[in-house]
This record gives structure tokens, C-alpha cells and sequence, in this order.
């Protein structure tokens, strides 16, 4: 299993609380040791999702209402890193079943947008904007972008069990294109 983002939640938590107590703890640390975190966000070129927003916003609520806030967006941003390193492991394994080419371009569907998750009806969204998303034998949702970011429409995975793809040739409907299912 990947354990990339729970080393980096590690690290950050660590980090932010060492700046935070060298600066004298209170507020003034606490907010010198906020900026940790965003300064990751830079340095990896990864932004956050929805709800790495949402637990660094508890710790920024943590920093004037103390522990009472900060321990649980803590123990809840270490929850959430190993369920996205599991689900990073999961799309992984998707990859290897899938020709060498196309490995690089193959997402987890919680990559589609800033508030996607890895599930059913985000599946549903990427094959109504046109793209092909499917759910594998171990669970996990993927789709697959071309090398300019743009989803696929007529990629057809190796293995999966369940497909989410638009009708060709693309027929627009309402705000997308008329889609199936097939699983």
C-alpha cells in the first residue's frame, strides 16, 4: 500500500507544530504553523480537495479555539491520508491491468474535480461530459484524460466491472452527451 499521503500528513502535522511552539504556541504560533501547509500544497504541485479544505479548516479554527478543535482535525487528516493511500494503492493496481500507454492518463474519479469522490454517480458526471469511467473488480472508480487533460470517449478498459461511456458518435443532451452503463 502507498503511503504517501499519510507520511506527508505526518510530516506536516509535526512540522506545524514545531513552528507553532518555537514561535511561543498561542495564536502568533499557531499561525505561523498553518502556513506549513499550503507551502506542501505549493511545493508538491497537489492542491487540496474538498475535504483536505475542510479539515485544514478546523485547524484553522483550532488555532483560536486550542485543542478542543485541533485534535480532531488532526486524528481526522490522518484518517483521511490512509484512505486516499488505499485508494491511491487501489488505482495502482487498475493501472497495471491496462496497456503501458494509456497507464499514466488512468485516474482515481476522486481526481476528476475539486468536490468528486470515488463513486457511482462521479462515474455518471465523467461520462455525461464525455469521458469513459468504470469500476473495477477491486472497487476502486478510474477514467482516463489524453495527454492535454481532456477525458477519453471511445477507451474501453481491459477489466472492470462496471462501464460508464458516452454513445458514439457524441450526441449532445441538455449540458452533456447521451451516455450508457453497462455492468
Amino acid at each position: 500500500m502507498s503511503a504517501d499521503n499519510s507520511i506527508t500528513n505526518v510530516l506536516v502535522t509535526v512540522t506545524s507544530e514545531g513552528v507553532s511552539r518555537a514561535l511561543g504556541g498561542g495564536v502568533r504560533g499557531g499561525v505561523a504553523g498553518l502556513v506549513v501547509q499550503p507551502a506542501v500544497w505549493i511545493a508538491t504541485g497537489t492542491g487540496p480537495d474538498a475535504g483536505d479544505t475542510v479539515i485544514y479548516g478546523a485547524g484553522v479554527a483550532g488555532v483560536v479555539a486550542g485543542a478542543i478543535m485541533a485534535v480532531p482535525a488532526i486524528v481526522t487528516g490522518v484518517v483521511k491520508a490512509a484512505v486516499d493511500d488505499h485508494t491511491a494503492t487501489l488505482v495502482e493496481e487498475v493501472r497495471q491491468k491496462e496497456p503501458a500507454e494509456f497507464r499514466a492518463s488512468i485516474l482515481g474519479t476522486d481526481d476528476y474535480s475539486y468536490w468528486a469522490s470515488n463513486n457511482h454517480i462521479t462515474a455518471m458526471t465523467i461520462a455525461a461530459a464525455g469521458g469513459v469511467a468504470w469500476k473495477d473488480k477491486n472497487g476502486v472508480y478510474c477514467f482516463v484524460r489524453d495527454a492535454k487533460g481532456r477525458l477519453v470517449c471511445d477507451y474501453r478498459p481491459k477489466s472492470y466491472e462496471a462501464l460508464y461511456f458516452p454513445m458514439l458518435p457524441l450526441t449532445k443532451v441538455g449540458n452533456g452527451f447521451k451516455w450508457s452503463y453497462s455492468g
